[in-house]
């Protein structure tokens, strides 16, 4: 019987300390070098994402990161010029994030009913492909993505930076 109470103790003190760690936690817009290919984020006001911030951590499905260098219309279908992107934390300030590319810049093309998710502020929302043409990115230009047998695009997330 107390083997219980104390389990519950234990997952009540753990949603206590993420709530905590949510609240007081805090985030502004990221701050990029463009003219430096190794690119660090930081940043300091209130987080306020639904879901927690992981830095350098690919959601279930999620394989690559890349950096959207720009996008485009070719024959009538959305084309994005990317950068692979290697992700590393500084393992004293988890809000400093640093991306380095990892290989050489391509073009990727989108798979049909691909799946687009930017941040407006700290929301996410859908947008189709082809919103990339004509709109710039009020965050970050880096991406989670996954791609299908023929090296489309299948699926690609803005990353939030705190």
């Amino acid at each position: 019987m107390n083997h219980r109470y104390a389990s519950a103790l234990v997952v009540l003190a753990s949603a206590a300390a993420l709530l905590v760690a949510e609240c007081g936690s805090s985030s502004a817009s990221p701050r990029l070098t463009a003219s430096n290919p190794t690119v660090s984020t930081k940043a300091g006001s209130a987080r306020t994402t639904s879901t927690a911030w992981k830095p350098c951590h690919l959601p279930a499905g999620y394989k690559h990161f890349f950096k959207l260098d720009s996008a485009k219309k070719v024959h009538g279908k959305t084309v994005v010029r990317v950068t692979p992107q290697t992700c590393k934390v500084n393992t004293e300030n988890d809000e400093d994030v640093v991306y380095t590319p990892s290989g050489a810049a391509r073009s990727l093309g989108f798979a049909s009913g691909a799946s687009v998710k930017v941040l407006r502020d700290t929301t996410t929302v859908k947008v189709a492909p082809k919103w990339l043409v004509d709109h710039e990115l009020t965050n970050t230009p880096y991406f989670h993505y996954r791609v299908n047998g023929q090296n489309q695009i299948t699926a690609m997330q803005e990353i939030y930076h705190p």
